[in-house]
């Protein structure tokens, strides 16, 4: 339909050219490019002189040309603000398709500096999750990132629940302000009581409150930026070691933290039982219990327990192996 449109707006254009020019040469028999000048300069509006001494019936022949130029160019108008409205619709209608079919995802809120680097690594980890952003510029971004996004103020819970927040897993807040991450983690709370909530705080005097509302961890950057460079500096080697692991373009190992399900295979049965270095060739460092409490190096005939996390090392494909071992078997 708006091709169509677009078609028919184009010969209306050339219409207007070709009858106006037309015009100008009957009435008072002029050459076809003076005419032709004259009816483009008249629907241009450009103000320049007349070509020729035009006799009165020319001059009403030009404020025919001008006023059909006018409306023609107010067509036009709305229908590049139609085709940008139905773009805009459009997109927000394939989002949403896309959306509707993730489920236990990751909620990113925010694409600045900070959320394009998480998006970056939720990416590379192959983990599924969707962006909320109402800054226009950072849209363009997402658009460019092949990145599935919502438009919208994240702190709505209107555009939350359009986010699939109710089937996701994890929401980050990594909004602007620290009042808005705040607002957020309330809302995000009060619509998924279990929903793992990790915000960013840049004032440490906001750490307690966003606690306080709902969030499991809050984390703030500089001090996070400071810590990492402090112990880069008393212990390069093993900082440039967790590097290697996290950093997934470099090794194909992971530390990852796998939940042992209420139901699964693995709940009651430790790690001997499960022969977990012969059968899937990767190494548990911790285990956390529901508790809080953390167990390092655990014992190998400890038994896991349903909601027990565990901090295990090895490559992608083993650690997937053995997750599968820890989920709820109906």
């Amino acid at each position: 339909m708006l091709a169509t449109r677009t078609i028919n707006l184009l010969f209306g254009l050339f219409g207007i050219i070709f009858l106006g020019t037309t015009g100008y040469v009957i009435i008072d028999n002029v050459p076809w490019f003076d005419a032709f000048y004259m009816t483009a300069i008249t629907l241009a509006t450009v103000g320049f002189q007349e070509v020729w001494k035009m006799s009165d019936l020319a001059h009403l022949w030009t404020i025919v040309i001008m006023f059909s130029g006018i409306g023609l160019f107010f067509l036009i108008a709305g229908h590049i603000a139609q085709q940008a409205m139905d773009l805009k619709r459009y997109r927000r209608f394939r989002m949403a398709k896309q959306v509707k079919r993730i489920k236990e995802h990751f909620v990113l809120c925010g694409y600045g500096r900070m959320g394009q680097a998480i998006a970056r690594e939720l990416k590379a980890a192959n983990k599924k999750f969707v962006v909320i952003e109402k800054d226009l510029e950072k849209i363009e971004l997402l658009l460019q990132d092949d990145v599935v996004f919502i438009e919208g103020d994240a702190t709505h819970d209107e555009v939350l629940i359009d986010a699939g927040i109710e089937t996701a897993t994890t929401l980050i807040g990594v909004l602007r302000d620290d009042q808005d991450n705040l607002f957020l983690t309330i809302s995000a709370r009060s619509i998924k009581p279990d929903l793992f909530i990790l915000t960013r705080a840049t004032q440490p005097r906001s750490i307690p409150k966003m606690e306080k509302a709902g969030a499991d961890k809050v984390m703030n950057p500089y001090e996070a930026a400071g810590t990492k460079l402090a112990r880069q500096a008393m212990a390069p080697g093993v900082v440039d070691f967790f590097e290697l692991i996290l950093n997934r373009g470099n090794l194909d190992l992971a530390l990852e933290t796998v939940s042992i399900a209420s139901g699964s295979q693995a709940e009651g049965k430790s790690m001997m039982d499960l022969d977990i270095r012969n059968n899937f060739d990767i190494i548990v460092t911790a285990v956390e219990q529901k508790t809080g409490e953390a167990n390092f190096n655990p014992d190998p005939n400890y038994k896991f327990s349903a909601n027990d996390k565990l901090i295990a090392l090895g490559t992608v494909e083993n650690l997937a192996r053995f997750e599968v071992l820890c989920v709820a078997m109906f």
